[in-house]
């Protein structure tokens, strides 16, 4: 009887996260709409070295593919010395060192310049401890607050707490510049 119940409950805890709003299906959204986002942003790029591509920006994560020299890559974007590089095939995201690497042409689509600055929230959102999803949520704001921004890192804008909190990080399209700022 005991084994039949932990079933039930586990069924339950997996039925209720599935349904729950805001839950499991609306944060892999999430993940896939930036994922698409980063996608149409891409420059291309040709490698100059056989080269690993990681799972993170860095040496500490796993090593998901490699890539032989001279061949051709999507840059979506870049943190410190790595690029993160999108396939065209479906496959997830992964980083690679900008030293194995160089740009072929012209970005298929042109970035908009960063700005520093009081910023509004155009949606509800989480601010992180870092710049990605994968990063704890800290704190919650709301659809039209106003934040001070003092970086950028790929997509993610890092805010700056007027009490004194840590730094944070949005995703850059969940707001945008204040008018007249």
């Amino acid at each position: 009887m005991v084994f039949q119940s932990r079933w039930f409950l586990a069924l339950l805890a997996l039925g209720f996260l599935l349904l729950t709003p805001g839950g499991f299906e609306k944060q892999q959204a999430a993940e896939y709409k930036s994922t698409a986002a980063s996608t149409e942003q891409s420059q291309p790029y040709i490698t100059t070295s056989d080269v690993k591509v990681r799972s993170g920006p860095g040496t500490q994560y796993k090593v998901i593919a490699e890539i032989k020299n001279g061949t051709k890559v999507n840059v979506a974007d870049s943190e410190g010395e790595w690029l993160k590089i999108v396939s065209k095939r479906g496959n997830p995201p992964g980083y690679i060192q900008e030293r194995y690497a160089r740009p072929t042409g012209e970005p298929s689509k042109k970035r908009v310049s960063f700005v520093q600055g009081s910023y509004i929230a155009t949606d509800d959102a989480y601010v992180r401890e870092g710049p990605g999803f994968h990063y704890k949520s800290l704190a919650k704001i709301t659809k039209g607050m106003k934040v001070h921004v003092v970086d950028q890192e790929g997509d993610w804008l890092k805010v700056q707490s007027k009490h004194g909190n840590p730094p944070g990080y949005i995703e850059k399209k969940s707001a945008q510049r204040s008018p007249g700022n």
